[in-house]
């Protein structure tokens, strides 16, 4: 392919449990052999915004969302955040790379040279699912893999056209499948034309948001690994954050298994404004 590939967004909504992923993920996209591209993530971490403040000191581009309770809502608000600051960079492309996904090298140039070989508008790869939960759960770790925003590329027409018309399926990864078919944008669906990575770090998660509504589309295991939510952030420790004892928590998915889930609070930080871009 030529040069005139068209400029990539490399974008993801984020929260601080996977600061554990941080580092990986920027030598990824420096790793990343498509060489116009610019690196982008949308912080949505209720509790404070120490996070956002290492994004800030790592040299991200990024913003501040403070989130509704539930998931779908506030991926929505992240993708429309998304994918302004895609319009306001004349980028013709957003590659979805969620905060834990770790794709080869040449992923995007891959992905891009199949999209303009093709003439179509989404690309994905499969991914696996977290090794830990597999083991926690009792199933394979191969027995599913994931086709969703960890590993997506899509045209920006395509993700303008999938938030407009996001009301009809309440979940932003489901609009984007839902309106390219709708409107003949064509994908196609990549299982093992290069390595993604997904990172675990089930240590240092929290519930920042309720699950998303459409089972399945955020953990498709019924168990948290044993050492889930048992650990702070690097960041959250250093604003003065603390474990409490942890509730009981049943996830929305099929079959739920009561998990433990570990609350985090902190008294000293200020409520955060609804959006604050750097």
């Amino acid at each position: 392919m030529g040069e005139n590939q068209g400029k990539v967004l490399v974008a993801c909504p984020t929260y601080a449990g996977k600061e554990y992923a941080l580092e990986p993920w920027l030598q990824m996209f420096n790793a990343l052999t498509y060489k116009d591209k610019v690196a982008y993530q949308v912080d949505n971490t209720r509790v404070s915004k120490a996070y956002f403040d290492v994004l800030r000191a790592k040299g991200i581009s990024c913003s501040h969302l403070q989130p509704w309770p539930d998931w779908d809502r506030t991926f929505r608000r992240c993708w429309e955040m998304i994918l302004q600051r895609a319009k306001d960079l004349d980028c013709y492309w957003v590659f979805s790379v969620e905060a834990d996904n770790i794709p080869a090298p040449d992923s995007l140039e891959t992905m891009v040279n199949i999209a303009l070989y093709a003439n179509i508008h989404l690309v994905t790869h499969a991914y696996p699912m977290h090794k830990s939960a597999a083991e926690a759960s009792g199933i394979p770790e191969d027995s599913f893999v994931y086709h969703e925003m960890g590993c997506m590329l899509l045209s920006r027409r395509l993700l303008e056209k999938s938030i407009e018309e996001f009301g009809e399926y309440g979940n932003i990864a489901l609009s984007i499948f839902s309106t390219c078919n709708r409107y003949q944008g064509g994908s196609c669906a990549l299982t093992s034309k290069f390595k993604v990575g997904h990172l675990d770090g089930y240590e240092m998660a929290f519930q920042n948001l309720e699950m998303s509504q459409v089972p399945g589309l955020i953990c498709p295991t019924p168990k948290f690994p044993s050492n889930a939510m048992t650990d702070l952030p690097p960041s959250l420790k250093n604003a003065g954050f603390a474990i409490v004892t942890p509730e009981p928590f049943v996830p929305t998915w099929p079959n739920p298994t009561t998990a433990t889930m570990g609350m985090i609070i902190d008294t000293k930080l200020d409520e955060p404004k609804k959006e604050d871009p750097s």
